[in-house]
């Protein structure tokens, strides 16, 4: 067992002071001296202490980006979904219970396989899971003691993995940024045509999804009792069905759900760096690359649209409404699903000038002539045997012909 390292990269996790402040122009940045890095007391710690600390080390909750990707050669498991306008005033059905009916109706969907994979390409995954990695390398070959506690850990019961192996989340503290759906069909209403079986997605406990804008253009329309026609209804907006049939249908231990919201801005400089003010209110911060997401509670610090905090609302509703009445729902409890709304935070420093190499070696750029290019005159002996010279005032007698094949 050795000392307790504290490197800059240990520092970049364990100190929240600045990892939980919103990065300005102006970085901070310090450097421990040598001889402050190791924390020698810490052989002498108990065992369990040091064992939290290990553990500890590896705790900070991330976000992981995955999709559902559906088999080779398999079609869609989906399809668009005829518009259904609002009831009329004088029908009292609930179009909840309209859709269970049907849903009991309709003969049992046929299965699709599918498999968890990475939203993005390696180099551009910006998922918690890569950070996790590099710190799972890092205590493993720092001693013996944080080799075992880093094994136990990753052999958990606990430990999220995909279908390939690689390990995810090593704790229920990570939440899932899950795209079932392509972007043009995820915007849009569509109905499922096929089971989803995706192993993996019934063992994800908090889940966050994209906040689409488009949603505020559908509008909800209404059959007019004298022309017969359909019309908008002023003031309201219609989500696509697929939200709360999906968390019904395909995430069982659902405990947390998350919009996130990528045009919401912190209204000061310091809304997403109170630390101290994100426990004490029960609000989430998750870690992934060179992002951080915050939970965005009310609408004191952050400016977000409440046409946001609508769609939360009515996608809350209405889970709880299915996931009582359908038969196709798996969730035991939706009352107790926490819905909320994530904001996403750069750390993108400002590009540095590159530094100018100085050295004595340096060859001097080559520069082209830029006046006009001279003729190169060719010596006698190559000329003597040309039939034509060009530029020769008129001493040349050669007549250019050609003859062609009739």
């Amino acid at each position: 067992m050795t000392a307790l390292n504290l490197d800059s990269g240990a520092q970049a996790s364990q100190t929240p002071i600045v990892n939980q402040q919103h990065i300005s122009s102006q970085t901070l940045k310090f450097e421990i001296p040598e001889h402050y890095r190791d924390f020698l007391p810490f052989a002498r710690l108990p065992p369990e202490i040091r064992t939290q600390i290990w553990q500890n080390t590896l705790d900070t909750p991330g976000i992981h980006f995955l999709k559902v990707s559906p088999e080779i050669g398999t079609r869609r498991w989906w399809m668009k979904e005829s518009y259904h306008p609002a009831a009329s005033e004088d029908e009292e059905t609930d179009p909840m219970m309209l859709e269970v009916k049907n849903e009991k109706l309709q003969p049992p969907m046929p299965p699709m396989q599918a498999t968890l994979e990475p939203l993005c390409p390696t180099q551009a995954d910006i998922s918690h899971y890569t950070t996790l990695h590099k710190q799972i390398a890092k205590l493993t070959a720092t001693c013996n003691e944080s080799a075992s506690i880093t094994r136990s850990l990753v052999n958990r019961s606990t430990a999220f993995r995909l279908h390939s192996g690689r390990l995810v989340s090593l704790n229920r503290s990570d939440v899932i940024y899950l795209e079932y759906l392509p972007s043009d069909c995820y915007e849009n209403e569509i109905c499922f045509t096929k089971a989803l079986n995706c192993p993996g997605v019934d063992q994800i406990r908090k889940v966050a999804m994209r906040y689409c804008h488009k949603w505020n253009e559908r509008k909800v329309q209404q059959r007019c009792p004298h022309c017969g026609q359909f019309h908008d209804i002023p003031g309201n907006l219609t989500y696509p069905k697929h939200l709360y049939r999906f968390l019904a249908q395909y995430l069982p231990n659902l405990e947390e759900f998350y919009f996130v919201d990528y045009l919401i801005l912190p209204k000061s400089q310091t809304a997403a760096g109170a630390d101290a003010t994100v426990v004490a209110r029960g609000t989430s911060k998750f870690e992934g690359g060179n992002r951080s997401f915050f939970e965005v509670d009310d609408g004191q610090n952050w400016k977000i649209s409440s046409r946001v905090l609508d769609c939360k609302s009515w996608l809350q509703g209405q889970f709880i409404k299915y996931a009582k009445a359908s038969i196709l729902s798996k969730h035991k409890g939706p009352e107790k699903v926490k819905f909320g709304v994530l904001a996403c935070q750069w750390r993108i420093e400002p590009p540095v000038a590159p530094v100018n190499k100085k050295g004595r070696n340096k060859k001097r750029p080559r520069t082209l002539p830029r006046g006009p290019s001279l003729p190169i005159e060719l010596p006698y002996e190559v000329t003597v045997h040309y039939p034509f010279v060009f530029d020769a005032c008129g001493s040349n007698r050669y007549e250019f012909t050609f003859s062609m094949t009739l």
